[in-house]
């Protein structure tokens, strides 16, 4: 899942990663009254809630409060573990093969209007991914499932009626996915968005994004883009039937477009309306220092996330097949200048792979050996071999908060070695969607990943892969638009030994990044201060460090 741009620190995904050390105010158990209204301040509206194209981290925590889907994944953090429920489902199984998955539904699951939800609910939200109007999403519905040349429920009448054939719904409770390989981890799979139920009656298609019918404990009482979504409960949500959500507060107010900093000091003050308010966003590098005072440090909430930030060289563009000029602008990077661009070392830390150094696959990089603060020797024998002439490459990032800042510290390392670059700033509410379109990409695309499961399967293919339904393009998360690998990749995706498909991917991954596609940047370490009155704030690994919007509660209900 990608990370959402817009964040001033922590920032996509649903996933399952290792323990950390994150810490929280208040109490560890879900125990507390019910009732309260809590205000989260974010720079940016979100992308997506529709939850075919939902799959960004800020946008993929507010889909978890009105999206139910057949798995999720809970942070735990009394154990410090990330731990597969079972959502939707009551229970599912595999085939030997792992290319036949069976899931089975819940009694007493229903949407907020009373409407049951229904097995083939799920399977036309699945459908509903494969359109050309929902690509920004999760893509393992159109990756995974067999379904060749399908485009969607939206042309040739949903394929004579018959949608995707690879999903059967032989009965309300009952729906099977039939995939094109072996997928050992479908479980971890099935708690993606895409897999979750949306009614065909209620369907409008992309304006569905604005009114997304809930299945969770919330639903939307009234929506404004770009200013605020306010979120009720759900009266039609049981929660006998889900492991995930707490559900403690009565409503949910989320702003849009308040500076960071400024958000920081309404939060750091802690005033009487903010003392049951967060913000998306940590605290920003100039406040960092205020988070030591005796009034603010009880309220501090710290943790890492299992999410890579990089910066990807997009080889559609012709300066960019040259290989050496990417190995330019990688040795030519101060990742210490980008890390302080981004709030320094209390906020961010230099990685050199978007592989997380806990995960199993991780290798040190071996092949380019630059130094954290770069090689500009290197990078400029590198031009000279390259042929470069001082022709312009644009660097696209969000239009706000540290993304700038970080931008611009890249700019100024690649000046530097006589790189010649220019800022294009994108919203970031549409960052993603406009990298993807192959029209609107810059030619150095700042990005970043969280797995979705703990896979390199989540990694790799994602990143860097083809998309399997259009020969010869580029996966939609795959911003250098490599090629590197792809048979290779095929081939081991295709095994049914986790193992070996795990150890395959580390290897490959390896010898992809000997072509330089990208350079890894930074991870975020995440530090919110929130207001008084909330407790059980955790931040969660799982959905980019941000915090955890299903357990937390509030102290004192007025």
């Amino acid at each position: 899942m990608a990370i959402a741009v817009g964040f001033g620190l922590s920032l996509t995904a649903v996933a399952c990663g290792g323990g950390n050390d994150n810490e929280t105010p208040g109490a560890q158990s879900s125990a507390g009254a019910k009732g309260g209204t809590v205000t989260v301040y974010h720079v940016n509206d979100v992308e997506h809630l529709d939850p075919a194209r939902n799959f960004v981290t800020d946008s993929g925590m507010i889909g978890k409060l009105i999206t139910r889907t057949l798995t999720d994944y809970r942070y735990d953090a009394k154990a410090k573990k990330i731990i597969l429920e079972k959502d939707l489902a009551e229970s599912y199984e595999s085939s030997p093969d792992f290319k036949t998955w069976t899931f089975k539904l819940k009694d007493g699951i229903k949407y907020e209007d009373g409407t049951p939800i229904v097995a083939a609910d799920i399977k036309y939200n699945a459908e509903r991914s494969f359109a050309a109007d929902m690509a920004e999403g999760a893509p393992y519905a159109h990756e995974y499932l067999d379904c060749k040349g399908y485009k969607g429920p939206y042309v040739a009448g949903n394929n004579g009626g018959k949608g995707c054939t690879a999903i059967e719904v032989p009965d309300e409770k009952t729906i099977v996915f039939k995939l094109n390989r072996p997928v050992a981890s479908f479980d971890g799979t099935a708690s993606m968005k895409v897999f979750s139920p949306v009614p065909k009656a209620k369907d409008t298609k992309t304006q569905y994004d604005n009114h997304p019918v809930s299945s969770g404990p919330y639903k939307i009482e009234s929506y404004t883009r770009k200013k605020q979504l306010v979120l009720v409960r759900n009266d039609q949500w049981d929660q006998k039937t889900d492991p995930l959500r707490d559900a403690r507060p009565d409503k949910f107010i989320f702003k849009f477009g308040d500076a960071e900093a400024t958000v920081d000091q309404r939060l750091i003050a802690n005033g009487a309306a903010d003392q049951n308010s967060l913000s998306f966003a940590g605290v920003q590098p100039e406040n960092i220092a205020k988070t030591n005072q005796a009034n603010v440090k009880d309220r501090v909430v710290e943790g890492t996330d299992i999410c890579r930030r990089y910066i990807a060289f997009n080889q559609q563009k012709p300066l960019l097949k040259n290989q050496k000029l990417r190995e330019a602008l990688y040795y030519g990077l101060d990742r210490t200048s980008y890390r302080d661009g981004r709030g320094g070392e209390r906020l961010a830390k230099v990685v050199d792979s978007i592989i997380p150094q806990d995960m199993e696959g991780y290798k040190p990089e071996e092949n380019f050996k630059a130094p954290d603060q770069g090689d500009p020797a290197k990078a400029k024998q590198l031009l000279t071999e390259a042929g470069y002439k001082g022709e312009k490459l644009v660097l696209g990032t969000a239009d706000s908060g540290l993304a700038v800042k970080a931008a611009e510290a890249a700019q100024a390392s690649w000046k530097a070695v006589g790189i010649n670059v220019e800022i294009q700033k994108i919203p970031g509410d549409n960052y993603y969607s406009t990298q993807q379109q192959d029209s609107a990409a810059t030619d150095l695309i700042t990005a970043g990943w969280c797995y979705d499961w703990a896979s390199l399967t989540t990694i790799v293919p994602s990143v860097f892969g083809p998309d399997t339904t259009a020969p010869g393009k580029a996966a939609q998360n795959n911003y250098a638009r490599s090629q590197a690998g792809w048979d290779k990749m095929a081939e081991i995706t295709s095994q049914t030994d986790k193992q070996k498909i795990e150890t395959g991917l580390s290897d490959l991954y390896v010898e992809i990044m000997k072509t330089a596609p990208l350079v890894p940047t930074v991870q975020d370490l995440n530090v919110y201060v929130v207001g008084s009155n909330l407790d059980n704030v955790v931040a969660d690994p799982n959905t980019g460090g941000i915090p955890d919007l299903t357990q937390l509660g509030v102290k004192k209900v007025s």
